[in-house]
């Protein structure tokens, strides 16, 4: 059945894990004719002509049934081990791919290579995707990026993934689950451990962590259609291996999103050591972090420190907070926030990369254009002007136009 416009949040459950291609299979299972398995593979055949063929299948796992996505390629050493820059390469020559998906798939793609490349301690653009694996995340990716936009899905929802349990043998031996990258992805994030082996893949815990805000309860909610995207394996041990998908708008009264507010009042730190706090608050999560400056008991000058945070990542600040300020306690507050979606962006200008974000405001088309709603990264745009020798404002300028053409 065609869901109706209203129809913009998408419920995930990770129950049992998930992997990129098994997100993919249960967005497919939809059967919204809106993204179908003809126009997927379309995709494929545009970002990496030749290299993929994509195939489908109706498969049970244990007691739920599910639609099993097989991205084929050729055999192991045809094809090109590709790292991060080749890969935006490819997004870059795409002719089916919105400029809004473009960016979201870049920005799923460089959670992986950050992840990956704290893990084997190099940068991100060093990490290669291996040659197999490389396609099957790029199609994985792309395609979710591209139904969740042609299926008008504007809030992506999602209760914690499981996650595993165990070791598993890859490449480099044996690995504790999750496995690295998964435990670098989900830092900061709630999620559940146990199912034996690995059931959440670094592409399913990059994907879910762009998509959606914070792990939870939906609250109320009305599904319009359901889909069931199954896993490779079969594993007896554990809940069945396949991921659910609800597509549909969530009911009145549903809340807005929470947020907490840390303050605190500190009187005898230095400038300096108050400056490695706020560094240290934002590297444990913090949404946001500032001071204020008050005068406190005996007429002191003192500051309030104030950082905002998502309900998960209070354990993380508060420990942040006591190891690096001299603060005898803090406070917390709870709020209800209106929040617009971000979606990461980046322009080149020249040989210099320029990043950014694009604002969605509540009630806006997703895919309009409108140059308020269009921010760039200071440090880019000031290391652009420096290159250049010209001012600030004229490099933004720069950036804009690059954008423009994109």
């Amino acid at each position: 059945m065609k869901p109706v416009e209203t129809c913009d949040t998408l419920f995930v459950e990770p129950f049992a894990g998930m992997a990129g291609d098994m997100f993919l299979g249960a967005l497919l299972d939809l059967g919204d004719p809106r993204f179908s398995l003809e126009h997927l593979r379309a995709l494929a055949a545009d970002l990496v002509p030749g290299e993929a063929q994509v195939a489908t299948e109706k498969v049970w796992r244990g007691s739920l049934s599910g639609l099993a996505l097989d991205v084929r390629t050729p055999e192991r050493g045809t094809l090109p081990h590709r790292g991060i820059a080749d890969l935006e390469a490819l997004l870059a020559r795409s002719a089916l791919l919105s400029p809004a998906s473009k960016e979201r798939a870049r920005a799923v793609l460089w959670r992986i290579a950050v992840a990956e490349g704290r893990v084997h301690g190099c940068a991100p653009e060093e990490i290669h995707f291996h040659e197999i694996g490389a396609v099957d995340t790029l199609v994985d990716v792309c395609g979710a990026v591209d139904a969740l936009e042609r299926l008008g899905v504007r809030r992506v929802l999602a209760t914690p993934p499981l996650v595993g349990s165990g070791t598993v043998r890859c490449a480099h031996g044996d690995m504790p689950v999750p496995v690295p990258a998964v435990a670098e992805l989900l830092r900061g994030r709630a999620h559940h451990i146990g199912g034996g082996g690995e059931r959440l893949t670094p592409t399913g815990a990059a994907l879910l962590v762009e998509l959606v805000a914070e792990f939870g309860d939906p609250g109320p909610f009305v599904a319009s259609a359901i889909g069931y995207g199954a896993g490779q394996r079969d594993p007896r041990e554990g809940p069945p291996n396949v991921v659910r998908v609800q597509l549909g708008r969530s009911g009145a009264g549903t809340p807005r999103p929470e947020v907490w507010t840390l303050e605190c009042n500190l009187d005898d730190m230095t400038g300096e050591e108050l400056g490695f706090l706020v560094q240290e608050l934002r590297a444990a999560g913090a949404l946001e972090v500032w001071t204020s400056a008050v005068a406190m008991k005996k007429d002191r000058p003192g500051v309030v420190v104030a950082a905002l945070a998502r309900a998960s990542a209070r354990p993380a600040l508060e420990s942040a907070l006591f190891a690096h300020s001299t603060a005898l306690g803090l406070r917390w507050t709870r709020s209800e926030r209106t929040e617009c979606e971000r979606i990461d962006l980046e322009v080149r200008v020249g040989e210099l990369r320029v990043r950014g974000q694009r604002r969605v405001r509540p009630g806006a088309d997703p895919r309009s254009l409108d140059t308020r709603d269009i921010a760039f990264e200071y440090d880019d745009l000031a290391a652009l002007a420096r290159a250049r020798g010209i001012a600030l404002r004229a490099a933004e300028q720069l950036a804009r136009a690059a954008f423009a053409k994109a």
